[in-house]
């Protein structure tokens, strides 16, 4: 979702962060992205809104319920005509209780927050973009000296203070704790997913009032009970990387997650998944099919790029995985795996149920 013509993705001139996946960075050659913004402009265009004045064909007659809807609606743009692409770009037509949240006050109160709870040199910005035509806003921040840990010797963990906003109604205004450097819109998807399942992202609606909950004190103390409650988090995904699981014990877990308490059958739908999920389990990205960590690894797969969050693509995908019933189910999973009680009654819930399905299948 990087348009070159219009959106710039900056980092800083070091070993560690100078490269992307996609190589369409733009970087800082005097070295660091600056605390106060002053050597990344391109970002901080202007996003205005204008009300609605359409002018309608001959002959529509405007009558008082219809200028009253009018009324009710803004055009949202970004005004790029000193930045990269030297021209206006309409973004999103909101209600009127729609509320901006400004790229340059987003930036501030992160870069505030940092310096409070890490101090002024235990951070960096890694990096600072649009995206989608200026429609998103994104940074993210390493957290220096308590930045990674090791779930064993291939799954390295690293610590980012991260931010995505949306002008076009994609997604709401999220700060989050997460494992990934944003850095496209593929990276953002991730470390959405990743910070909802550990607990440590917030969103901020682009309601009437939300401009109250975009300042400076607000960021800093989310960031501080986020690096308090990553502790837990870390401790848990490596406790799941030594719990032992089987293939027959990840397909009864599965089907215990798609199925409630008092369920007697397991349907039809429930059960493709659990097929589908299998694959995943033993070959999915990273994974043996030895463990716990797989089997939330393939549940993170499924709903995230895999059968699992739909046949639509792009930003309806993007929503589904991370928003919707889609992000329901990878958290109820993580929720399910790391709850010994959950879990024990899951297991012997999915099992029962796959035991009667597969008795009534030989009887027919």
């Amino acid at each position: 979702m990087i348009i070159e013509a219009i959106d710039t993705v900056y980092t800083p001139n070091a070993a560690e962060w100078r490269e992307t996946w996609h190589g369409l960075q733009t970087v800082i050659e005097d070295g660091s992205i600056a605390h106060d913004g002053s050597n990344i402009p391109n970002v901080f265009n202007d996003i205005i809104s204008v009300d609605m004045k359409p002018e309608f064909p001959e002959g529509f007659e405007m009558d008082s319920a219809t200028q009253e809807e009018i009324e009710k609606w803004q055009v949202i743009y970004a005004d790029c005509r000193e930045g990269k692409s030297g021209k206006i770009h309409p973004l999103h037509v909101p209600r009127s209780s729609y509320a901006i949240h400004d790229n340059r006050l987003l930036f501030d109160c992160m870069v505030s927050a940092a310096k409070e709870v890490l101090g002024y040199n235990h951070f960096e910005i890694v990096t600072v973009g649009t995206l989608g035509g200026y429609s998103q806003f994104f940074m993210s921040i390493a957290i220096k000296g308590q930045e990674s840990f090791s779930v064993d010797s291939t799954d390295v963990w690293r610590k980012f203070f991260n931010l995505i906003s949306s002008h076009n109604g994609l997604v709401s205004s999220s700060m989050m704790l997460a494992m990934i450097r944003m850095v496209c819109m593929n990276t953002v998807q991730a470390s959405i997913r990743q910070s909802e399942t550990s607990g440590t992202n917030q969103r901020i609606e682009h309601s009437k009032n939300s401009l109250e909950l975009i300042t400076p004190k607000i960021f800093e103390a989310n960031l501080r009970g986020w690096i308090q409650d990553s502790a837990v988090y870390q401790e848990t995904l490596v406790s799941l990387k030594d719990s032992a699981m089987s293939l027959d014990g990840f397909r009864a877990f599965s089907a215990g997650v798609f199925t409630e308490e008092k369920s007697d059958k397991i349907s039809t739908t429930s059960f493709n998944r659990v097929t589908e999920l299998e694959s995943l389990f033993v070959r999915g990205k990273g994974n043996k099919g030895e463990s716990r960590y797989d089997a939330l690894n393939a549940f993170t797969e499924y709903f995230t790029s895999g059968n699992g969050a739909g046949k639509k693509s792009g930003a309806k995908k993007l929503a589904r995985a991370n928003f919707g019933r889609g992000n329901d189910w990878k958290n109820e999973a993580f929720r399910v795996l790391s709850d010994e009680s959950e879990f024990t009654d899951s297991m012997e819930r999915g099992e029962r149920l796959l035991h009667d399905r597969a008795l009534v299948a030989s009887a027919n």
